[in-house]
């Protein structure tokens, strides 16, 4: 689909009428999400914690090893050269395709999105889990008592029916 679009030559002149297609409107007018994005072409985006490029077949280990192909080299799990892996570690290998998206962290409506792969969304997820439920626990703590106190579950169940 074809459209006019304007698009200003200088900041004194008058806008000057183009024919453009919409992917390039939102090619021009979309910001960039990332400084390391550099282009849509496989291994161009990288994942921001552990460096795995993107729509690339990675070999992985279990310990989170993993071979860079454009280096040559293993990697450790937040990007840093590892030594090899012996023979017993290589029959463990899996082949791993490489997805990096844009992510926020939960809850966060501004700031910029980092790319992450797969494992680090689920690595930093299960990081923010653990702070909710320590946060979760110390409002416990400060409105019901410590846990350990008998029947706190129950004052806990008789508060949350009450309220409805």
């Amino acid at each position: 689909m074809l459209a006019l679009a304007a698009v200003r030559c200088d900041d004194n002149g008058p806008p000057v009428e183009r024919i453009m297609s919409r992917h390039a409107r939102v090619k021009i007018l979309t910001p960039a999400i990332d400084p390391s994005r550099r282009g849509d072409a496989p291994g161009a985006a990288r994942c921001r914690c552990c460096g795995r490029p993107h729509g690339v077949v990675v070999r992985c280990l279990a310990d989170g090893r993993w071979y860079d192909p454009d280096a040559q080299t293993w990697r450790d799990s937040r990007g840093r050269r590892a030594p090899w892996p012996d023979v017993v570690e290589y029959a463990t290998t899996e082949d791993i395709a490489v997805t990096v998206r844009p992510v926020r962290a939960s809850g966060a409506s501004t700031g910029a999105p980092r790319l992450l792969c797969r494992r680090c969304q689920m690595v930093e997820e299960g990081i923010r889990a653990r702070i909710r439920a320590r946060m979760r626990r110390a409002v416990g703590d400060l409105f019901l008592g410590s846990y350990d106190a008998p029947g706190t579950f129950e004052r806990f169940l008789a508060l949350k029916w009450r309220r409805g």
